[in-house]
C-alpha cells in the first residue's frame, strides 16, 4: 500500500517535469502490480477453505479476543420465527489498559450466506426489565479482564445452519481485500456453527 501511495506521487511529480514516459511506466506498473495482487487475493480467498470455530474456542484481532461459549434456541413470538440467544466472551490480553473493538459486531450467516444482525426489539424485550440492554460487541473491557454478553437474533425457523460470525461496521477495511486475510470479501467468514 505505501509503495503504491509513494509510486503515484513520483508518477504525479515527473509529469510536470515532462518526463511522460517514466510517468506512464510508473503508473501502468502500480496497475498491473494491484492487478496481479487483487487476482491473487481473489484466487485464494475462494479456494481457501472455511475456518470452523469450537465453542469456547477464541478469535482474536491483536489483544482483543471473542469467543462463542454457548447459545440457545427459543420460539419467538412472531409465527415462523426462531429467536437465537448466542453468549460471547470478549476477552482483553493485554497487560496495560481497557482496550474495545471499535465497529465489531456479531452476526448470523445461514448455509446460503444469508447474513442475519442482532434483533434490537427481541434483544430489548429480553433485557432485564427496566436495566441495561446486553452490552455489544465493542464494550470496553479491562485490561486482563473479560466480559460476557448475550447478543439476540430473530431468524425464520427455515434457516438452516446457522452459524456466528464476527463483522465490522468499519466499511473500508483493508482486510477485506489483503492477500491471504479470512476476512477478504470473498472468502466464507470464520463461523462457530450453532447447529
Amino acid at each position: 500500500m505505501h509503495a503504491t501511495v509513494v509510486t503515484i506521487f513520483i508518477g504525479i511529480v515527473a509529469i510536470p517535469l515532462r518526463r511522460w514516459a517514466f510517468a506512464g511506466k510508473l503508473l501502468a506498473g502500480a496497475v498491473v502490480a494491484w492487478v496481479v495482487y487483487l487476482g491473487l487475493g481473489t484466487l485464494v480467498a475462494v479456494r481457501a477453505p472455511q475456518h470452523i470455530l469450537a465453542p469456547g474456542e477464541d478469535r482474536c484481532f491483536d489483544e482483543m479476543c471473542f469467543a462463542v461459549t454457548g447459545w440457545n434456541r427459543m420460539p419467538s413470538r412472531n409465527a415462523g420465527r426462531s429467536i437465537y440467544l448466542v453468549t460471547v466472551r470478549i476477552t482483553n490480553q493485554s497487560r496495560g489498559r481497557a482496550e474495545r473493538e471499535l465497529g465489531r459486531k456479531g452476526v448470523l450467516i445461514d448455509r446460503f450466506g444469508q447474513v442475519y444482525g442482532v434483533s434490537n426489539q427481541a434483544t430489548r424485550a429480553l433485557s432485564p426489565a427496566n436495566g441495561p440492554t446486553f452490552p455489544g460487541l465493542d464494550a470496553e473491557v479491562g485490561a486482563g479482564q473479560h466480559l460476557e454478553t448475550t447478543l439476540v437474533f430473530d431468524l425464520p425457523t427455515t434457516v438452516e445452519y446457522p452459524g456466528f460470525a464476527l463483522d465490522s461496521n468499519l466499511t473500508m477495511n483493508p482486510a477485506r481485500i489483503e492477500l491471504g486475510n479470512e476476512d477478504h470479501f470473498l472468502h466464507w467468514p470464520t463461523v462457530w456453527p450453532l447447529d
